[in-house]
């Protein structure tokens, strides 16, 4: 049997935006000079439409206010053959203790690292696109009880009440 096509969809920015707050783990984009970007995995928050998160002192932190940066978030469910990404581009910058601290800013600190910087992104562009099927549903399988089945499981319609 041939799967349902999924449709793409493109995103707008509050949906974009929506969607970014639904995950707290994103992957960022570093540009490094005379090799390949640099991917890593950072725990963030959204702060008026802009991806707040830390790191430490270093050659990634120096490259990643000085260079244009891309941050990505993603879902997908292989069962369905469904799911969504979104990615912010634009520049950032370090930001003080004291300016978060002003802003409440709460951000997942299980993998905190010791004299943290925080690193406000702020977008140029966010873009989105979401993969869907085109009928709309799940793509689960639909369990329906079978009464033959009682020569194979011994229980058969009694294992599948109405």
């Amino acid at each position: 049997m041939n799967a349902p096509a999924t449709r793409l969809e493109e995103l707008d920015r509050d949906t974009c935006l929506e969607l970014l707050h639904t995950k707290s783990v994103g992957r960022l984009a570093v540009t490094r000079p005379g090799g390949p970007p640099h991917l890593v995995p950072v725990n963030y928050t959204l702060l008026r439409g802009s991806v707040v998160f830390r790191t430490p002192p270093g050659t990634k932190l120096t490259l990643l206010v000085t260079e244009p940066i891309s941050f990505e978030v993603d879902e997908w469910d292989p069962v369905d053959g469904t799911g969504w990404s979104v990615v912010v581009e634009g520049l950032a910058y370090e930001a003080s203790d004291r300016e978060m601290e002003a802003e409440e800013i709460h951000v997942d600190r299980a993998p905190e690292v010791q004299n943290g910087r925080w690193v406000r992104l702020m977008p140029e562009t966010i873009t989105g696109r979401r993969v869907r099927r085109p009928d709309g549903g799940s793509g689960h399988p639909v369990l329906v009880p079978d009464p033959g089945l009682a020569s194979w499981h011994g229980a058969g319609a009694a294992r599948f009440p109405s």
